[in-house]
């Protein structure tokens, strides 16, 4: 058990830094949201399983948690700026991500 706890504590925050404080519902709502999106809208569909929309949606909301605090977050502005930049931003890295950690699975890496 004690072995789990310090392999996912040591690769959860590569770059170190302690991300915001977010409630957990927030973070089930925003995944399931941005995954209903993307799937709707067929963005990604073609290139990524569900699963893997969900992976990516999950990294945007890393990004958020690193970038900005939840009270920044659920400001009264339901477009608020400062998210959107961050999404914006962020999906096409994740996507990139994602699909390299899919490719390397498929190879055995």
């Amino acid at each position: 058990m004690m072995a789990i706890l310090t392999a996912s504590s040591l690769h959860a925050h590569p770059d170190g830094a302690k991300p915001y404080w977010y409630n957990s519902a927030w973070i089930y709502g925003f995944i399931q949201g941005c995954s209903d999106k993307i799937e709707e809208s067929q963005m990604f569909s073609s290139q990524l399983w569900p699963e893997q929309i969900r992976s990516v949606c999950g990294c945007t909301v890393d990004a958020l948690r690193h970038s900005i605090t939840f009270e920044e977050v659920v400001e009264d502005n339901p477009l608020n700026p400062k998210v959107q930049v961050i999404v914006d931003g962020t999906l096409p890295i994740c996507v990139e991500e994602e699909k390299a950690r899919a490719e390397n699975s498929v190879l055995g890496g």
